[in-house]
């Protein structure tokens, strides 16, 4: 186990994992197929061993977990942490959920009901890619995590409509791990929403996972994400989505829970021809910090992707962004674009935003930008000189500024609950 140094680098109050964790990993080991133990062990030796990670890493510079008090957190192996509601949608969410049922080997489910129904294809997905190597939690969220999500398309397969995944997270007084997959096989479309949520509890939790996707040869998927745990929560997440040769993928995020959260966003363009646009929004209030940590990696030539993440912080609430674009030396003609823009609606607010290019490759076109900025005073003046008052042509302002990031999301009462809870939070 690291030590625990008082240093004023350090992130997490101790420098040490709860030593109940080792049992509950054991367990969780003891459960698990033998075709994954040595996976699960070798995370396990990551997340037990590796330090903690501490302001000297730029990706964690901001962050402070000091108040989340590991040791008190209860974990259990035995139980599934998480609650699963699956909703197939009309397409663009009209209407009353679908009245039939999906394509015949699409599979939608969680990891441990995979395990029992269909352990051959659980071992398929759980060994294809592994995120040990992005660090403590990464490793941590492997070891531990004992259920997730998994949605699975056969090749070929196409489903209309939108598939609407709630996980409900178990975190009264609990650290809950999760190992989640979205997997597209080749020639498939989705359109898939996934919601994070917290159980009704008493007592702030900490989730801790990981989220890997494949999307298969000229395949096609919509993802949307909303993270929206207690205001009292913490959560580290991992992502990572792999695209294959003409694959398409459009991933929206959108940040409102937890009282501090991170979020590893990586996208792997490993196909040649592979396309990403990739959309967020932040909106940190009532003292929140929301980072979100964004990777472009092109590794084949004639690869796009498009990044446009937006916050809009008050009331103490702090968001960071991190973004880098890599082009390898083999991925010529891409073409990849990010850009960050910040709203600060009062002076206790605070936003942070760095953009970053890696470039091994002359026959590229890639930029990036950012923005921080406050309510524009003319706009403003616009507005009210046309009879709108003050209070509602500031949201009106705030509103479109985010409607470009919000209108990217499949769903129309999504969009119109982001909406909700930002003109609630302004107004609070």
């Amino acid at each position: 186990m690291a030590k625990s140094v008082d240093s004023p680098y350090q992130i997490f109050s101790k420098n040490e994992l709860p030593h109940s964790w080792e049992d509950g990993f054991l367990d969780n080991l003891k459960h698990m197929p033998a075709e994954l133990q040595s996976q699960l062990s070798s995370a396990w030796e990551v997340a037990s061993t590796q330090d903690f990670p501490n302001r000297k890493d730029e990706s964690w510079r901001w962050m402070d977990y000091k108040r989340l008090d590991l040791e008190s957190l209860q974990i259990n192996s035995h139980t599934s942490p998480i609650h699963l509601t699956v909703r197939y949608l009309r397409e663009h969410g009209e209407g009353e959920p679908h009245s039939g049922s999906l394509p015949s080997g699409v599979i939608v489910t969680t990891l441990r009901e995979l395990l029992t129904s269909n352990s051959d294809l659980a071992i398929k997905l759980l060994n294809q890619h592994s995120l040990v190597k992005n660090g403590k939690f990464a490793a941590m969220a492997s070891a531990l995590g004992n259920d997730g999500l998994i949605v699975y398309v056969p090749q070929g397969v196409t489903i209309d409509g939108v598939l609407q995944c709630i996980l409900e997270i178990s975190l009264d007084n609990r650290a809950a791990f999760t190992r989640n997959i979205v997997w597209l096989e080749d020639g498939t479309n989705l359109n898939l929403e996934i919601v994070w949520v917290s159980d009704t509890n008493s007592g702030s939790g900490f989730h801790n996972g990981v989220l890997n996707v494949q999307v298969g040869e000229r395949s096609n998927l919509h993802l949307d994400e909303r993270q929206q745990f207690n205001l009292d929560d913490w959560n580290i997440c991992y992502e990572v989505a792999y695209l294959g040769k003409d694959a398409q993928l459009e991933w929206n995020y959108a940040a409102i829970g937890s009282d501090t959260s991170k979020n590893f966003i990586r996208v792997e363009l490993e196909g040649k021809g592979s396309q990403a646009n990739l959309h967020g929004v932040m909106f940190p209030s009532a003292g929140q910090v929301i980072n979100l940590d964004t990777r472009q990696n092109h590794w084949a030539e004639q690869t796009f992707s498009n990044l446009l993440y937006k916050s809009v912080a008050s009331h103490e609430g702090r968001s960071i962004w991190h973004g880098m674009i890599y082009v390898d030396p083999e991925a010529k003609k891409t073409d990849a674009y990010q850009s960050n823009k910040n709203l600060v609606l009062d002076q206790t607010a605070d936003v942070k935003s760095l953009p970053g290019l890696e470039i091994l490759n002359d026959d590229v076109k890639c930029s990036h930008g950012a923005t921080v900025g406050n309510i524009d005073a003319e706009e403003m003046y616009y507005l009210q000189t046309r009879g709108i008052p003050p209070r509602e042509a500031m949201l009106l302002l705030v509103e479109g500024f985010c409607n470009q990031v919000i209108e990217s999301f499949a769903l129309e009462t999504t969009r119109n609950g982001l909406l909700d809870q930002l003109m609630k939070r302004m107004i609070d």
